[in-house]
């Protein structure tokens, strides 16, 4: 079937897709995706595809010329260490580009993502019960995994709608509950993302904090969006970043904002395309596609054979194997 889709699907344009973690684990509730599993990937696509920067594709938007036919584009979001230990390898031995959106917040002060160090926390805890306003009126138990992580999922949606400082309290008042320090090696430094781009891995913005940017006040956001790009300039030298929305919350005012702060580009969220053509895209409604953390077969059948259709066709399952 993939063979057959391979042959009749028209594949003008370019495919974005985007990961997170390179590793075979789940800490704090956010699987990775297994490093033999990237090289599978990379394999296939390099077979059908052929790589090109997010750079390459952006000079084709500027310059209005043809974005190059059956290529891919490769992004990682959020900065995670494992990006240099365990993808770079994966890149190169498979000479395919990729940019790293990174939270500068955690390249300064070596802390993980909100969410991850939420789930950290509640992952790693042998405390039987936690109380706290995040969790409810009263204790939650915490005896099993699926308690544990049922109490983790009730603080989420509280978490993301907190401005920084008030988050940060938040998670350390959980830390001293729990009994759990999150751990601070994790994330790329700067030192690493400098090594990165030396090896011509580029590099976007993705918020101070990993802010869910519609969800907080305006004013905001647009800390959050200016801080990054000024930390970027600060300390990789880069003038016009690319910026990334954390788990694609963004709005028309977020996008077009994005614009006025001179952002490169920045990707757009739920649309129906998947392969970014002059007509169909601009620098600033780039769409993506989710790795997904299984073998290369499923990115096989997401992209080439019946999985995208049939999610389409049902209506309620996800258009891609993964969350933004």
């Amino acid at each position: 079937m993939t063979h057959l889709g391979r042959r009749l699907r028209q594949r003008n344009g370019a495919l974005i897709l985007y990961g997170h973690r390179v590793s075979d684990n789940d800490e704090g509730y956010m699987q990775g995706l297994r490093p033999q599993w990237l090289d599978q990937q990379l394999s296939y696509l390099g077979r059908h595809y052929q790589f090109i920067s997010l750079d390459t594709l952006l000079h084709c938007y500027e310059k209005r010329q043809p974005v190059p036919e059956k290529s891919v584009v490769l992004t990682f979001d959020d900065g995670f260490r494992d990006n240099l230990d365990n993808a770079l390898p994966v890149l190169e031995k498979h000479g395919a580009p990729a940019t790293i959106f990174v939270v500068t917040g955690a390249l300064t002060n070596g802390d993980l993502p909100w969410s991850q160090r939420l789930g950290y926390l509640f992952q790693n805890t042998t405390r039987d019960q936690v109380h706290h306003r995040l969790t409810g009126p009263e204790p939650a138990p915490l005896a099993t995994p699926a308690q544990r992580k049922a109490a983790y999922q009730r603080c989420k949606p509280a978490l993301a709608a907190m401005l920084w400082q008030q988050r940060d309290q938040s998670l350390a008042e959980l830390a001293s509950l729990l009994d759990v320090d999150p751990p601070r090696d994790r994330m790329l430094n700067w030192t690493q993302a400098r090594a990165l781009q030396a090896q011509g891995i580029g590099i976007g913005a993705h918020t101070w904090s990993h802010a869910l940017l519609a969800s907080i006040p305006p004013a905001e956001a647009s800390w959050e969006m200016r801080k990054s790009r000024e930390d970027l300039r600060e300390h990789l030298g880069i003038e016009q970043p690319s910026f990334c929305f954390p788990a694609g919350s963004t709005n028309a005012q977020l996008q077009a904002h994005a614009a006025e702060l001179g952002f490169r580009s920045a990707f757009l969220p739920g649309r129906p395309i998947r392969m970014n053509t002059l007509a169909n895209a601009d620098p600033f409604s780039l769409a993506r596609v989710g790795l997904p953390d299984a073998p290369a077969w499923q990115l096989e059948a997401e992209l080439d054979g019946p999985f995208h259709g049939l999610r389409k066709l049902l209506g309620r399952l996800p258009a891609d194997p993964r969350p933004a």
